[in-house]
């Protein structure tokens, strides 16, 4: 019983710094580049002055995240393919900067 208040203790300190320490799932990143990518629609619909969705998704993979010197923000790599007027589906190697905030990853512009 007196070994229980320790076992205790190691426990929920680990299971805090495990939270704090997680990188972001292939589903959080995929969002955030989403919502960078409806961003990019909504600007070039109001220059083209053309509706619906001008760039899409078509695939999207985390491949892994590394940890940025001197900081708390993740350099995180994605294939990505984006299907795009006149140029069809472009493919290609992505790094998504991103850092925890209150509740969730948000995108770093670079």
């Amino acid at each position: 019983m007196k070994y229980m208040l320790p076992i205790t203790i190691f426990l929920m300190s680990s299971l805090v710094l495990t939270g704090c320490s997680r990188e972001p799932s292939q589903e959080e990143l995929h969002a955030l580049y989403q919502e960078q990518i409806k961003q990019t629609n909504e600007l070039a619909t109001r220059i083209m002055q053309q509706d619906g969705e001008i760039m899409k998704v078509t695939q999207f993979e985390k491949l892994d995240c590394n940890k940025v010197d001197n900081s708390k923000d993740l350099n995180c790599r994605v294939n990505v393919s984006v299907e795009m007027p006149f140029l069809g589906t472009q493919s290609n190697t992505a790094n998504l900067r991103v850092t925890k905030g209150s509740d969730s990853w948000v995108l770093i512009d670079q």
